[in-house]
Formats: C-alpha cells, structure tokens, sequence
C-alpha cells in the first residue's frame, strides 16, 4: 500500500510516529466534544439498577423495551411512523440508508424525533430514550452520503492492522454518537470462509479467525469509547445462502464451531461489547432443527459458555430465511423464549402485530414475565452503561456543534493508520 510516511523512516519509527498521531487524536476528540467513557461492562450497582427500572414498568413497556424496529422518513418520522412509535416505544429505533439525505446532520432531527416519541419514564422520573442505531460498518454497508468519515471495508482496513481498525472504530463512534445515534450495528466478527465467502465477502476482517478476533475487538473496543454501542454479527456465523433470500445452513462440526467460529465472538465478549447479533443460519452441530436466532440451545452457548451479559439481537424477523417457522410475530415470541433479549422488526405494521403477539404470549404464559423482565432489564443496562439517562440537549448540541472538527481528526488519523499499515 502507498505509505504516507518517508520511506526513509525506520518500522519502528513509523510505528511511534503513528501511534503519536492516534493518541493525539485522541485528545482532540476528547476535547472536542462531552466524553461517554462507558464501562467494559455495566457494573453490579448498574446492572442492579436496571433491574430496578424493569420491575416498575408494566407489560407494554416491557414488550417495547425488547423491540427493534424501522422507521420511515428523512429528518423526522413519517405522520404513520411516529403513530407507530409512540404506540410500540421501542427500545431501539433503526436507520437505513433511505433515512439519510445528503447532509449527514438531518440523522440528528431524525434521532431526536425518536427519541421524544419513545421515551419511556421510569421510577424516579428517569427518561430512558431508546437506542438509535445503523449499520455503519464501512465499504458497502455505509447508509451516509457524504459528511462523515468514510470507511473502507472491513477486509480493506483488515489488511492495514490493528491500528487502522481501532482509528476506524473511533471515527464511527464519535461520529455516529454526535449526531444521536447511540448504536452501531456493526462490525461482522466472524472470519471470512468458504462457506460464508458468498455472502460476506470484504465486510469480514479476515480469513483468519484469530485476526479476526483482534481486529474487530480493537473496532469494537474504539466504537464504544467514542460512544457507540457496538453490535458483534453474525453468532456463531453464516452459510454462503443470503439469509434475506433463503435458509443457510452451516455444516461445520461442534470442534470447528467451538474453535474457528466461536474466537472472534470470544474476543468480542472480552472486548465488553454491548450487543452481539444471531445468525439465521441453521447450525446443525448446535441444534439440527431451528435457525439460530430461535434456537435456546444456540443462545444458551451465547450465554452460558461465552458468559456474554450484554443485549442478545436478533437479525431481521422478516427475512426469508425464517419464513418457514411462522409469521414475523410468532418468530418474535420464539426468539424470546429462546433467550433472545430484542427482536428486530424493521417493518412498522409488522412490528405492530408483533408486539400484539408478544402480549398474547405474556397473557397465555407461553413468555413468561420473567423472561421478559430479565430480557428489558439487559437492554436497560447497557443504556444506562451508555449515559442515554444522562445525555442532555447541550451535550447533543455541543457533540453535533463539533462534527465537521471530529471528521476532519478522524479522517486524518485513519488514513495515517491505513497508510501506515501498523501491526
């Protein structure tokens, strides 16, 4: 790769030179708007507070607590949007390409409109907004137009090392979380294999599963201090089928599971992320008879074996891959039960007869309330690990006031790091 550093330096030399500049990146980007600083993990007296908050709301919060779901509009929500937000109250909110114009700030307007539709008051007067999340991986899976730092595909950044990533994690989260989105739903984990090659292509880091432990751990781990929530995709992996067209099915044996698929969602457990996103692939090695994303068996690995005590996603309901095990709403109370903590819906009217179905459940204990109490109760914790209880209009107005200085930072640092090529 073109370096932009003289050749005449030494690797050594163009190693600390680069790690100067990062560091210094750092700084102006602390001094350039309020710091998160979230937690490697939500603490005991956190956790403990969550748990507070979730006895004290009542059934229809708690179903809105552990939904996802779309929104239409630029800007602000569409008139049928916002009927629809304020009825769900969802615990997140998630953004596509079609959400944003040109200038990357009318996200902001959207994320607030959001915010003020879905937040939900909780024992002792807390606001509790919902997350605000996009796909912002880099390369093709990149829904701004212009105005942020661009990010090259995972498998581009890859190459360049440690560095490159950890900038390009930093960029995202300081980034995304100026202009209100509080999650991002990114970055794939999982290594790039010939039964995934199809369908993942350069969004993978690596063909290796430790580097690409490494380096999604360092995205992750810059994302989340820059104030993102971080999103680990897809457990434990995918089959080349495109799961928005049909089934994939994973045919690796339990040792290949264990070892090569499960590594970077290991690294990314130890890297503190927040969320971690089910495959829709069936995994026979794991359970022969149910996609991931409805299968207690594949969350009980998750959960159990991997001790990962963030938010359990699932992928889109409404994907072709599960059209086979019901309709959206019937998937939604499966994944659930099977220990999932949010569901994704992106669909308004479909999430509508989802959260209907949920509610049925609840009502006939096929959900128990305590399954979704303890599901509401993570997705609290890591909102309230995120500073979303806290956030005030002047800290959004000073973090939005500053973006065109954190881009110009953040460009500059990553393209030092990807010029660089620092291992």
């Amino acid at each position: 790769m073109p370096r932009s550093v003289p050749s005449s330096r030494s690797p050594i030399a163009r190693s600390i030179a680069l790690a100067a500049f990062v560091a210094a990146a750092s700084v102006s980007l602390t001094a350039a708007s309020p710091s998160v600083a979230p937690s490697a993990a939500p603490s005991a007296a956190l956790v403990a507070r969550a748990g507070t908050i979730a006895d004290g709301l009542d059934d229809e919060e708690l179903v809105g607590q552990v939904m996802m779901i779309g929104v239409e509009g630029v800007g602000r929500p569409s008139n049928a949007s916002r009927l629809i937000l304020e009825r769900i109250r969802p615990g997140a909110v998630i953004l596509f390409g079609f959400n944003v114009d040109d200038d990357p700030r009318s996200v902001a307007s959207l994320a607030a409109a959001a915010r003020d539709a879905c937040a939900v008051e909780t024992v002792g007067g807390v606001s509790l907004p919902p997350f605000v999340a996009i796909d912002h991986e880099g390369g093709g899976v990149y829904r701004f137009k212009g105005g942020l730092t661009r990010l090259p595909a995972a498998a581009t950044m890859g190459r360049a090392g440690a560095a490159a990533a950890s900038a390009a994690g930093t960029a995202a989260g300081t980034e995304l979380r100026a202009l209100g989105v509080t999650m991002n739903a990114a970055p794939v984990v999982e290594a790039l294999n010939e039964a995934n090659r199809g369908f993942l292509a350069g969004r993978a880091w690596s063909d290796d599963p430790g580097e690409a432990a490494r380096l999604s751990a360092a995205f992750i781990a810059a994302c989340q201090r820059g104030g993102a929530a971080a999103v680990a995709k897809h457990f434990p992996g995918n089959a080349e089928v495109d799961p928005h067209r049909g089934q994939p099915v994973l045919t690796a044996s339990r040792a290949v599971v264990e070892g090569a698929y499960l590594a970077p969602f290991r690294a990314a457990v130890s890297a503190g992320v927040s969320a971690i996103m089910l495959s829709h692939a069936i995994v026979p090695a794991i359970d022969p008879g149910r996609p991931v994303s409805v299968s207690p068996r594949a969350v009980a690995m998750l959960k159990d074996e991997l001790g990962f005590a963030g938010i359990v996603l699932t992928d889109d309901l409404q994907m072709a891959a599960l059209d086979g095990y019901g309709d959206p709403g019937l998937s939604a109370v499966a994944a659930l039960a099977a220990g999932a903590d949010m569901v994704m819906l992106t669909g308004g009217r479909t999430a509508l007869g989802a959260r209907d179905a949920i509610l049925a459940a609840l009502a006939d204990g096929r959900l128990p309330r305590a399954r979704l109490r303890d599901a509401a109760a993570r997705v609290l914790a890591q909102k309230l690990r995120f500073g979303l209880d806290a956030e005030t209009d002047r800290d959004r107005a000073a973090r939005l006031g500053s973006l065109e200085r954190t881009v110009r930072t953040n460009t500059a640092a990553l393209k030092a790091a990807m010029s660089g090529s620092a291992r």
